[in-house]
């Protein structure tokens, strides 16, 4: 790679760097302006509605004898000197007896419609307050609430907000692109030498030391897996060879060999949280030697192509069958997730394999299986579960074993 390539590469990083922080720091200020605003605009909201609660029950409690005795005049000028200082935007004084002492409203503001949603927001319906003597109710007083002052606090709180915001904006951004310098130059020490072991293939250059003490530690870190990839090369190169030999079919029946079963229950296990359960059924030949000592080898491997064939006819498609060695077979179920299922299963395979074979000397061989099966549990490895359905084969061999 070209030097020039190289300085373009790391002006594009830079740039997305930037953006990100760019964008970081936007949202998380927003979100902060928006916290902040809500937050003081809740609060504002509390504090007005209590104010104007208390102004009322103050307010009711001076017009008492305004209200008893019914003197409009004098319940008149408490409204209007109260009102008039922006207390309140309107009151209204009714009588027990329905009798309007004060109607008063303030004229002399002009709100504006930021004021009009702030108002009905704030106070969406006017307080009603009772006024009373002596226990007894002797008028109601309704406030609307004004937002005068508050809306002014608010726009100079907002503009100030804002501009904080602005100025913190630019500061992060400076101090982000000082510290994108230092990060841009560990990482391209770092990049450089990936990049040659991927185009190459050769794992053994190593990345030099950093000054930042996270890229130095992740410069060790990589120069330790560097050192292990080169080590697992070799190693895979000699395996390699080992593994090309072997197959994953048995010769003789054509089914999966141990191998291949192996590495399904291992598949299986490992994505045994993210799948239902399966079952693995273990198979033992009954009587298998002496069809050997009697009719020979050949009429045994016949026998067990039988078998084989038979067992692959009863599963499903996503089931594996297997030959593990000898006259041993095993199955892999997942297409099952009842015991009922299962021994409907087992049950099958159990008379088909002890209808007759045919075998090419002439004759029918009659033979049998003991079946063993263990369920998949959580923590399950291949011994466990291996063991498992081993131990139920030999119970149920012991409990079927005929002489023979």
């Amino acid at each position: 790679m070209k030097f020039e390539d190289i300085k373009t590469e790391k002006s594009s990083i830079r740039n997305k760097l930037r953006k990100i922080s760019t964008i970081n720091a936007a949202v998380i200020l927003l979100l902060c302006w928006l916290l902040l605003f809500s937050t003081s605009m809740l609060f504002i909201k509390s504090y007005e509605k209590r104010n104007l609660e208390l102004i009322a029950n103050t307010l009711s409690t001076s017009l008492t004898a305004a209200t008893v005795f019914e003197d409009s005049y004098d319940a008149k000028k408490k409204v209007v000197l109260l009102g008039s200082q922006g207390m309140f935007s309107a009151a209204k004084l009714v009588s027990s007896e329905q009798t309007v002492l004060v109607d008063w409203q303030d004229t002399t503001n002009d709100d504006s419609r930021f004021q009009r949603l702030l108002r009905q927001w704030i106070y969406a319906e006017p307080l009603t307050v009772n006024v009373t003597h002596e226990d007894a109710v002797v008028g109601t007083l309704t406030l609307s609430g004004t937002v005068t002052n508050v809306a002014d606090f608010i726009e100079y709180s907002v503009i100030i907000l804002s501009c904080s915001m602005i100025f913190v904006f630019i500061v992060s951004f400076l101090v982000s692109e000082l510290l994108h310098r230092g990060i841009l130059a560990s990482f391209r020490n770092i990049t450089s030498t990936i990049h040659y072991v991927i185009r190459s293939g050769d794992f053994s250059p190593r990345i030099s030391g950093s000054s930042t003490k996270e890229f130095q530690v992740f410069s060790e870190d990589l120069n330790s897996l560097l050192a292990e990839m080169q080590t697992l090369k070799a190693s895979l190169l000699r395996d390699n060879k080992s593994l090309a030999a072997k197959a994953l079919k048995d010769p003789l029946t054509g089914l999966a060999n141990r191998t291949a079963f192996i590495s399904k229950l291992n598949q299986l296990l490992d994505q045994q949280l993210a799948q239902e359960n399966f079952v693995l059924l273990f198979l033992d030949g009954d009587r298998f030697k002496s069809i050997n000592d009697t009719w020979g080898h050949a009429a045994g491997d016949e026998v067990l192509q039988s078998i084989a064939s038979r067992l692959s006819g009863l599963v499903t498609k996503s089931d594996l069958v297997a030959r593990l060695g000898g006259d041993e077979f095993a199955i892999l179920i997942t297409s099952m997730t009842s015991e009922e299922e299962l021994q409907q299963l087992t049950t099958r395979i159990e008379t088909s394999i002890t209808q007759k074979i045919a075998i090419s000397a002439g004759v029918n061989i009659t033979t049998s299986v003991t079946i063993g099966y263990a369920w998949s549990q959580h923590g399950d490895s291949v011994t466990s579960i291996l063991e498992r359905a081993d131990m139920h084969m030999y119970k149920n061999k012991g409990i079927t074993k005929v002489s023979g």
